[in-house]
């Protein structure tokens, strides 16, 4: 495959993006125009973009690029300056490829961040496998029958199971209220109460699914 800057005038864009760093507006314009192909067969090419490599994809990422570049009037570019002081052997493309990389890290760890954020775990989900696994019963207590009495149930269960930490997490996160809530009552730290509520359902899970 060509080389994605063959045909750009490097040292050309180097001059225009100290000058878009400074607020020049034409400068930002032209030098937008003769990155933006270059980088768009750049990002196209890039494997880490996995299967993301649609021209949606590509066009969102190249948008994201120029974004970071642009953003707090210029503040990206003027980056370059201090990077360049500290790397005199690197050249303009070293640094706009190592952007374009960050771009790519950046969008991967967004796409890691929804897969989790869907697999969060579920109070409808924990109460149905509560309810239906061969532990309930052996408690010694009849069927639930609405999601209340499961919830209540389940408490019960998780009361010989679980440290008194996860325990409250868990009965406030079936009572309805939200990570946030759950750190403001409770005085935890940030994501503690994910971190507890996780780790609960974890336990209880391994627990009531045993054989």
């Amino acid at each position: 495959m060509s080389h994605p800057f063959e045909d750009v005038d490097l040292a050309e864009c180097e001059k225009l993006a100290h000058r878009a760093a400074d607020g020049d507006t034409v400068a930002w314009t032209a030098m937008v125009g003769q990155l933006w192909p270059a980088l768009h067969r750049l990002l196209r090419s890039n494997h880490s973009m996995g299967g993301a490599r649609s021209e949606d994809d590509v066009r969102d990422a190249l948008t994201k690029l120029f974004s970071k570049l642009g953003a707090k009037q210029g503040r990206g570019l003027k980056l370059y300056g201090s990077w360049r002081a500290r790397h005199p052997d690197k050249t303009f493309e070293d640094w706009i490829r190592i952007v374009a990389k960050n771009v790519v890290r950046d969008r991967a760890r967004e796409a890691l961040g929804a897969r989790t954020s869907s697999a969060e775990p579920s109070v409808k989900r924990l109460l149905n496998e509560f309810a239906s696994s061969p532990r309930v019963e052996s408690l010694g207590v009849r069927p639930p029958m609405t999601a209340a009495q499961t919830a209540r149930q389940l408490l019960d269960f998780a009361q010989s199971h679980l440290p008194s930490d996860q325990h409250r997490a868990l009965t406030l996160w079936l009572e309805g209220a939200t990570f946030a809530e759950i750190e403001s009552e409770c005085e935890l730290a940030n994501d503690d109460a994910r971190r507890l509520v996780r780790a609960a359902v974890a336990v209880l899970r391994r627990q009531f699914t045993a054989a």
